[in-house]
């Protein structure tokens, strides 16, 4: 799929136009008169307000018209645009349209911004047409548009760009987040982040157990030692400005497959635990668009990745070992793995000397309780950089809502046998993961940890999206890298 900018001329010739309309709003009057006049009926019948699409064939060019509501103009958001898009080409999938134009609200631009529209709008399209049905003997044909046009305010080639950035991060997220744990084991996870590398110049480190072993990265391997897979510590480097340094490192939570290990899970919805890699996947994608944007920062992405099985070498209640940074743990629940191999990643992110360091995990079914399927867990320290990330991934289309994180929770994960144990009681579920991560973060370090098991996987599909994993986080991550760049001229 290409995007370009076009021209209300160039409507002429598409196949399909799409029109974005805040609530209280009015049709853009960059439309040629005829097309605007059916624009207008369809909303005026439709009552557009919410996220939906109507559809309508003239047997002429534009041969379709699908009008897509944003919801009120005051409280429009970049998801909502993003919906709003992805909503569109959605709709057309089986129409077999191959030139589509999306046309944008100018309210809209005016209250967040052309480049913040353009950008969200070209991840919308590319999710879109995203499928999870790539197994099949098969396949339900739905051809995506080859070329999408972008109709508004101040339509820039840098917003066309950073927004296939983004769309690209997510699909890339998603497509190996939705691959069954027998196809995608940390080694596959490797070659995918391989190939992105050597696509995108990153670099490239793969640790194998004996290396991890080395550094004494006991946590992590504690969790892979019940697999005959074996475990992989990825690490991708972008080097984006001269000198030494890292401006932000990025690390994702990579259980390829979770049984629960010892503390086997229940059977009901095991099949889902193939997405247990979210945050890996997400860290990997996310440094690829950075690569591909040629954000001016030096970012480390590290992805620790294994499985979590029951064998016979696997770790059981109540061992102890000890992490890589010195801390000992007691292992009480063997489910409770991410924790696990997260303060052995995020350490290593340390010692490579990043001192702003954000976290992307399906951590707890405990958020999900908490903030139901509409926002993520979002937890750190300072609080001014927490409320900074929160406000940054509103403003590219995450929805993450502050959780507590204090001494309290903190005092509940030290161990009695050891520094920490990494389970301490079901309430609070989410907040104590996080206190147990805290534990191995500096004291002067920036942190965010988002804990995105309440957003990552969506049963059944939506006029916006397919099913299955979503990469939630994402943008925000990327958004987090290119705002390194101002900073560090600064």
């Amino acid at each position: 799929m290409r995007f370009r900018s076009i021209t209300a001329a160039d409507l002429a010739t598409c196949d399909a136009v799409i029109v974005s309309v805040a609530a209280g709003g009015s049709v853009p009057a960059v439309l040629p008169r005829a097309l605007r006049s059916r624009a207008e009926r369809l909303v005026k019948a439709a009552g557009i307000g919410r996220l939906y699409s109507v559809d309508t064939d003239f047997g002429a060019k534009p041969e379709r018209l699908v009008v897509v509501g944003v919801g009120a103009s005051a409280a429009v958001t970049s998801e909502r645009v993003r919906r709003a898009a992805a909503t569109g080409i959605r709709s057309l999938l089986r129409a077999k349209v191959r030139r589509v134009a999306l046309v944008l609200d100018p309210a809209v631009e005016s209250r967040l911004g052309a480049a913040s529209v353009v950008a969200a709008s070209v991840s919308g399209a590319l999710q879109a047409v995203y499928r999870r049905e790539s197994h099949r003997s098969k396949p339900d044909a739905a051809p995506a548009p080859r070329t999408v046009g972008l109709l508004g305010s101040a339509v820039s080639g840098a917003a066309l760009r950073r927004g296939a950035a983004w769309g690209e991060a997510a699909v890339f997220t998603r497509r190996l987040a939705n691959e069954p744990g027998n196809l995608m084991t940390p080694e596959r996870v490797a070659e995918e982040a391989r190939a992105l590398a050597k696509e995108t110049g990153l670099a490239i480190e793969v640790l194998e157990a004996a290396s991890c072993r080395k550094l004494g990265m006991h946590s992590f391997l504690s969790v892979a030692q019940g697999s005959h897979t074996p475990p992989k510590l990825i690490v991708l480097r972008h080097r984006g400005r001269t000198g030494t340094g890292v401006d932000l490192a990025l690390v994702g939570k990579g259980i390829t497959f979770d049984t629960g290990g010892i503390s086997i899970k229940p059977a009901d919805g095991m099949h889902h635990m193939k997405a247990d890699m979210t945050g890996a996947a997400a860290v990997i994608g996310a440094i690829g668009a950075v690569a591909r944007l040629k954000v001016k920062a030096n970012v480390i992405a590290v992805a620790p990745c294994t499985e979590n099985m029951p064998g016979s070498a696997a770790t059981k209640p109540g061992d102890v070992f000890t992490s890589m940074s010195g801390k000992t743990v007691e292992v009480i629940n063997t489910d409770a793995e991410g924790r696990l191999v997260l303060i052995d990643a995020l350490t290593y992110a340390q010692r490579e000397g990043a001192r702003r360091i954000v976290d992307i995990a399906t951590l707890t079914g405990a958020i999900q309780v908490a903030l139901g399927d509409h926002f993520s867990g979002l937890f750190g320290r300072p609080d001014a950089f927490v409320a900074h990330v929160r406000e940054l991934a509103e403003s590219v289309g995450d929805r993450l809502w502050p959780m507590p994180l204090t001494d309290e929770f903190r005092d509940e994960v030290r161990g009695e046998v050891a520094d920490l144990r990494n389970q301490a009681g079901r309430p609070g579920g989410a907040s104590k993961a996080a206190a147990f991560l805290d534990a191995v973060v500096d004291q002067k370090a920036e942190w965010a940890h988002l804990d995105i098991a309440s957003q990552d996987w969506l049963a059944s599909d939506k006029p916006w999206s397919s099913g299955g994993p979503q990469a939630p986080g994402v943008h925000t991550l990327i958004a987090l890298a290119e705002e390194a760049a101002p900073s560090i001229a600064g």
